[in-house]
């Protein structure tokens, strides 16, 4: 399957836009991600509850998604989806939260953060530290969790977002998951560009993500390349999952080098044989899912240790 799999194919298949193609619209591009989706994934296993909510973000309200486990601990975990900061929503991710919630039996909040070109840099990271602010003050009272207990997690663009959130909030996270996580974007051209182009991410789309979120701002700034933060330290440990047939690899692996360093526990599991983006990808991808529920948990471990 890996040798056949191309990611333009299976969405002109379907009948749909690439979202990174040019000329798709923003609007069709998103529809075609959440048409998509759930066609790819395994139904995820049963929570108890599930909520939608209105929480506070850095610029108004924010629509965000809570997810009770079935026997859930006092944990509290907030998750940014992925989508390369212009695409994805609550349902696009919505059986990745509802299986993170089942397997690591943290309760998860879900973020409907805002998304370039309509907002570019920095709305995403900051909803995405708003976010966190609500649930780690609100979080007791609204929902039942220990601010003691908290984690973040995010995949692609939503994992940047999430390691960014942990620089910034370090001394409040107790575990992070990052899920190939896109920390940087100031080098869009991979050593292996044979890895790139097909497999959901291209040079082009990664092009197109660097120019329509960070606008004027510099790709450099931590808070959109998280791996060039000058300090790294009392981060929270980590677990990064990696997909082999990724152009965010090496980056991933970059990371996890630097934590090591820093004296941070951190983990590192690479899926081989997988592309970019296959949480969502259950259904089609052989032992996809077995390694999401391995990550998940190792969130459950991390928030109980």
């Amino acid at each position: 399957m890996t040798d056949a799999f191309n990611w333009s194919d299976l969405m002109a298949r379907a009948g749909l836009s690439d979202p990174f193609a040019p000329g798709t619209s923003r609007k069709n591009g998103r529809a075609a991600l959440r048409k998509l989706v759930p066609l790819m994934e395994l139904p995820a296993p049963n929570v108890a509850e599930i909520h939608d909510l209105t929480i506070k973000g850095a610029d108004g309200n924010l629509a965000a998604r809570l997810y009770e486990p079935v026997d859930p601990t006092n944990a509290l975990t907030v998750f940014y989806h992925g989508g390369g900061y212009a695409f994805g929503d609550l349902d696009s991710h919505h059986r990745v939260a509802q299986r993170l919630a089942a397997i690591s039996q943290s309760r998860v909040l879900s973020v409907d953060y805002r998304l370039a070109p309509e907002h570019p840099f920095p709305a995403a990271y900051d909803d995405a530290v708003a976010a966190f602010d609500w649930a780690l003050n609100e979080g007791s009272e609204h929902i039942g969790t220990d601010p003691e207990k908290m984690a973040v997690a995010g995949d692609s663009a939503g994992g940047g977002l999430a390691a960014a959130v942990a620089q910034a909030r370090r001394e409040h996270i107790h575990f992070q998951l990052l899920i190939y996580p896109l920390l940087q974007l100031a080098e869009t051209r991979k050593v292996k560009p044979k890895m790139l182009e097909g497999h959901m991410l291209s040079t082009q789309a990664l092009d197109w993500i660097r120019d329509t979120y960070c606008g004027d701002t510099s790709p450099m700034d931590p808070r959109i390349s998280p791996l060039f933060a000058e300090d790294v330290s009392h981060l929270p440990p980590a677990h990064i999952i990696a997909a082999e047939l990724d152009p965010l690899l090496d980056e991933g692996v970059a990371y996890r080098d630097r934590l090591q360093a820093a004296g941070i526990p951190v983990t590192h599991e690479l899926a081989k044989g997988l592309p970019h983006g296959f949480f969502n990808m259950t259904r089609v991808w052989p032992g996809a899912d077995k390694h999401a529920n391995t990550a998940f948990e190792r969130l459950r471990d991390g928030l109980t240790s």
